[in-house]
């Protein structure tokens, strides 16, 4: 009897060491693991920020470059947002210079931006002709171009 009482508490000795010794092995390799992605991140995608363009505007934070206020602005917080009429996941904005004889438009249709210049009343004009922006009946900005004679909204303010 005092042999079997022996012998299980030799197993259970042993049983515990082993479980302790897998286990400390385990940790080393997910220390190993772990010290691998931090290493492999460092050399990953640059930062958000981390880009600039010719003006130093950073395009992965929002930025674009504007002619009529000549600094980085963020055209998603400007005032007048337009739907684009061609594609429904896109959309416009218009940036008006101080004195309103100037609207600079960001828009997929425009890269880069265009300024268009007061022709009248409310109506903007591109020095080429092919784009206008002018109210509708509604009082709502749409801008039109023409194309091969043929002239079709393509943004309109919501």
């Amino acid at each position: 009897m005092k042999t079997i009482y022996s012998f299980g508490i030799s197993l259970i000795t042993l049983a515990l060491f082993s479980c302790n010794a897998q286990q400390s092995g385990n940790n080393t390799q997910k220390q190993d693991s772990t010290a691998t992605v931090a290493t492999d991140t460092t050399h990953a995608a640059p930062m958000v920020g981390g880009d600039q363009d010719e003006h130093g505007c950073k395009s992965s934070a929002g930025y674009s470059w504007s002619v009529i206020r000549q600094e980085c602005v963020r055209p998603f917080e400007l005032e007048t947002k337009f739907k684009d009429l061609n594609n429904s996941t896109l959309a416009g904005y218009a940036l008006f210079s101080k004195d309103n004889k100037q609207v600079e438009i960001f828009a997929a249709e425009f890269k880069p931006t265009i300024v268009l210049s007061s022709t009248g009343t409310e109506i903007y004009g591109s020095t080429d002709q092919k784009y206008k922006m002018e109210k509708d009946a509604q009082k709502h900005w749409v801008i039109s171009k023409t194309e091969d004679g043929k002239t079709a909204p393509i943004l309109q303010q919501e």
